[in-house]
């Protein structure tokens, strides 16, 4: 019978310890933001309070009576860090605990901390803090995995990862869009060929095409995906399809494909990659007068001749590839992206080199990934 009286207070015990326990209280004052004012401080305090409710280890302060003690009192409660302070505002509000933190800048890295003080025991008995990169638009996850440590709840070891290693190949969190560029969008270019085919295309004698001037307008679309994106520097990839020729009542379509790098803080950018036309070229010789000769002519001799590929608007249709090297720069002006780039394709079999310019515009679209349970 002693024994079960025993085990029936001991069980009652724990159920009162469990439940004095689930009922403690907790109540957030204020956060220190002074030493990184990018944090938005309500917005991490309301974060605090809505990562509490959800973990219910405690019975959250509502802010309503937070407020109701502060007009009642006449006290201020924002600023209130100091332990004098924490120790007389939690026993106005009849709470066990206040959670109270600080984020402050470091080098190129950013400190998060947060701190349990038991209003009873009149002292700080628990801390977590954390380093991260320093990232504004990702204070409210740094705020959520910081408490997960304080309260001991294991956080997602690839989030930590990508939230305080900088090489980490994932540009949605530690480089969210505010910083970073992406140019997909309308293009508009103009094109200048030069040597011996600006001739040709001014030419209106037998094989030249007869424009204006030995340059074409290109309209098209690049298509722009930003894979790598560390510190301030993005690797990508572009691939613009352009219809050129519009004004000389041609249709002559390219599609260049483009590897590079971009500083996304400054904009400036280098790519380089393949470049492939359509173009109509003939294989033929030239007399010793300087005449071209091509298959068809009353004249025609190839013996001995050494034969060439030029252009030649009596030849065949066919696709030409070249290499494209570019360089340029975005502007911005507020939600819009200017890019603008020069760029330069070295001679190929029937072309020579050609150069240009183009530019474009789109909309910035900004994605915040900021990943709440």
């Amino acid at each position: 019978m002693n024994r079960f009286f025993t085990l029936l207070s001991w069980v009652f015990l724990s159920t009162t310890a469990f439940t004095q326990t689930q009922t403690q209280t907790i109540a957030i004052l204020d956060f220190d933001n002074r030493n990184y004012p990018e944090a938005d401080v309500n917005q991490l305090i309301q974060k605090g309070i809505v990562d509490l409710i959800r973990i219910n280890q405690f019975e959250v302060v509502d802010k309503y009576d937070i407020e109701y003690i502060s007009k009642r009192d006449e006290v201020e409660l924002k600023g209130c860090f100091s332990k004098i302070c924490l120790a007389d505002i939690g026993k106005r509000l009849d709470c066990d605990f206040i959670l109270t933190g600080n984020m402050d800048r470091l080098g190129s890295k950013v400190s998060f901390t947060y701190r349990l003080y038991d209003v009873k025991e009149g002292r700080f008995t628990k801390s977590a803090s954390q380093m991260y990169l320093d990232i504004p638009e990702q204070a409210l996850l740094m705020a959520e995995l910081t408490l997960n440590s304080l309260l001991g709840i294991e956080n997602d070891p690839e989030m930590m990862k990508k939230l305080t290693i900088s090489e980490e190949y994932e540009n949605m969190l530690n480089n969210p869009d505010a910083m970073a560029i992406n140019n997909t969008g309308p293009r508009l270019g103009y094109t200048f060929i030069l040597g011996s085919n600006s001739k040709i295309l001014t030419s209106n004698e037998p094989g030249g095409f007869g424009y204006w001037s030995p340059s074409m307008f290109s309209f098209g679309f690049q298509f722009e995906q930003v894979f790598i994106n560390s510190g301030d520097f993005q690797a990508l990839v572009e691939v613009v399809p352009m219809v050129a020729g519009i004004e000389y009542g041609k249709v002559v379509p390219s599609l260049t494909g483009l590897m590079g790098m971009r500083n996304s803080r400054t904009g400036w950018e280098f790519a380089i990659g393949p470049n492939v036309t359509s173009t109509t070229v003939a294989t033929g010789y030239y007399a010793n007068d300087g005449t071209w000769m091509m298959p068809g002519m009353a004249s025609y001799d190839p013996t001995g001749k050494t034969l060439t590929t030029r252009l030649d608007s009596r030849g065949d249709f066919q696709l030409s590839s070249g290499l494209m090297v570019g360089l340029g720069k975005t502007f911005k002006s507020g939600r819009m992206n200017y890019p603008v780039n020069l760029f330069i394709i070295p001679p190929a079999k029937g072309n020579t080199w050609r150069v240009g310019v183009s530019t474009g515009f789109n909309i910035i679209q900004k994605k915040k990934t900021l990943i709440y349970e």
